[in-house]
């Protein structure tokens, strides 16, 4: 299967997080989209590996994700590394993406920054015909990031705002990491109450900056080509008039 969307998260439910609105848009569209976990989440305070990967293929059916695959890298001590980078490319060359997606580049959490740079090493190198790892070459051609703990000026913002109530559904999905601190073992960051409201509202501050409810933030490192500039928009100005989506029964 040929996807035109990839998306690639150090953790189930990285993705969800970051990018979660932007693929669930795009899959409605019509697009093939799919999620590659690098690991199954073995280190996180709360859940286990069977619990999170359950919770992961949930949430994947909630996005309409075509695919998510679990290629059971170390948690907490990702590398890039000669083993890491052939299962990644493997991956890469199996999918064929037109468009690869990692965690940003200069994110606080070691491993999304060590996962970003691993899949955009990949990416290049599953170009190559003589690398050592199955598959045929392919090259993507465009490779974006999300923001996770960090947030920096996006290069586009993807208005999400008639999919989020399917973007919480999707991370309540994980519910052993998002669920309430009486529900768990341990009391973390994300499973504070407070972790959803300061997600919504970074959200609606991304969506604010184009005129919509609700907007995620994608990082480009490379120029972008524009073959036809009236396909670009500008802001939807017909916000003012609309009503959000009531956010309740997720």
């Amino acid at each position: 299967m040929e996807l035109d969307i990839l998306a690639f998260g150090a953790h189930p439910d990285d993705v969800e997080i970051g990018v979660g609105g932007t693929l669930i848009k795009h899959a409605a569209m019509g697009y093939k989209c799919g999620i590659v976990d690098l690991t199954a989440g073995e280190a996180a305070s709360n859940g286990t590996p069977e619990i999170r990967r359950k919770e992961a293929l949930k949430a994947a059916g909630i996005m309409g994700m075509a695919v998510r695959d679990n290629l059971g890298l170390p948690d907490a001590r990702l590398q890039v590394d000669e083993e890491s980078l052939r299962a990644v490319i493997e991956v890469v060359r199996r999918y064929r993406p037109k468009v690869v997606i990692t965690p940003y580049h200069r994110d606080r959490h070691p491993d999304h920054i060590r996962a970003s740079q691993l899949v955009r090493e990949a990416a290049h190198l599953s170009g190559l015909h003589r690398w050592p790892a199955d598959g045929e070459p392919h090259r993507p051609p465009v490779i974006a990031q999300y923001f996770l703990a960090v947030f920096e000026e996006p290069s586009f913002i993807v208005d999400i705002s008639e999919y989020y109530v399917k973007k919480m559904g999707a991370l309540a999905a994980h519910e052993s990491q998002f669920g309430q601190p009486s529900d768990t073992d341990w009391r973390t960051l994300v499973n504070n109450p407070r972790f959803i409201h300061m997600l919504q509202s970074r959200d609606q501050y991304v969506g604010s900056l184009i005129q919509v409810f609700y907007g995620e933030g994608i990082y480009r490192e490379h120029r972008m080509i524009v073959d036809d500039i009236t396909k670009l928009q500008g802001w939807k100005r017909k916000m003012i008039l609309e009503t959000p989506t009531p956010l309740k029964g997720w």
